[in-house]
């Protein structure tokens, strides 16, 4: 993938397996979220492609650096709003959503405007709205920018116990520690070009 002259994306090749937890890094600029935005598809790859496997029920979801959720909308509003989108009937709806406001400590902001909140709760009901339709595949992209070191922990264990029960999920983060926690695969993005990288490795990938 490239910006006018500035080749962003060079020859990626990774495959990730059903059930694994992939954790990205790289410098910031490196490309992560452009690998994350062109597996979802909102940016169209130069050359290549990306194949997901088609027998998925619910296929994939995401939450991207940049919210997706509506500024002038309560945090209840947003998931409702969300959960209608993804066809969950009324019933269903309003049971998942209790249990996602419950799960990211949402529910004393449940009907506070988003655009009152801070960004570490943004992020959380961002987060929140990518989870209403159980997707088999979750993308990740900056998940812990924003949140304090107890929440961190939190939605780290939140995603390991979403992977326990078998979703596929990719995540890009600065956060070195916690993706060390997590993670069972680590992908580095460096000069353009992906490099499957060890645990032990993770300390020094900048270097």
């Amino acid at each position: 993938k490239s910006f006018g002259k500035k080749d962003v994306l060079k020859d990626i090749n990774l495959s990730v397996s059903s059930g694994e937890l992939v954790g990205v890094v790289g410098r910031s600029g490196s490309g992560k979220s452009v690998l994350i935005k062109t597996i979802i598809g909102f940016l169209k790859a130069d050359s290549g492609q990306v194949i997901i496997k088609d027998d998925l029920k619910n296929k994939i979801n995401f939450s991207m650096q940049d919210n997706s959720i509506h500024s002038q909308l309560t945090v209840k509003q947003n998931l409702r709003y969300f959960a209608k989108m993804y066809g969950l009937k009324r019933k269903e709806r309003e049971e998942i959503i209790q249990e996602i406001l419950n799960r990211l400590d949402l529910k004393d902001f449940e009907n506070i405007i988003i655009k009152k909140l801070s960004g570490g709760t943004q992020k959380r009901v961002d987060i929140g709205c990518a989870l209403l339709n159980s997707p088999d595949i979750l993308l990740l992209d900056e998940p812990f920018l924003g949140l304090d070191p107890e929440l961190v922990n939190r939605l780290g264990a939140l995603i390991v116990e979403l992977n326990k029960k078998g979703k596929t999920i990719l995540i890009s983060s600065h956060d070195l520690r916690i993706l060390y926690s997590i993670c069972s695969k680590f992908a580095l993005i460096k000069n353009g070009n992906l490099s499957l990288i060890k645990k032990e490795e993770l300390a020094n990938a900048y270097h």
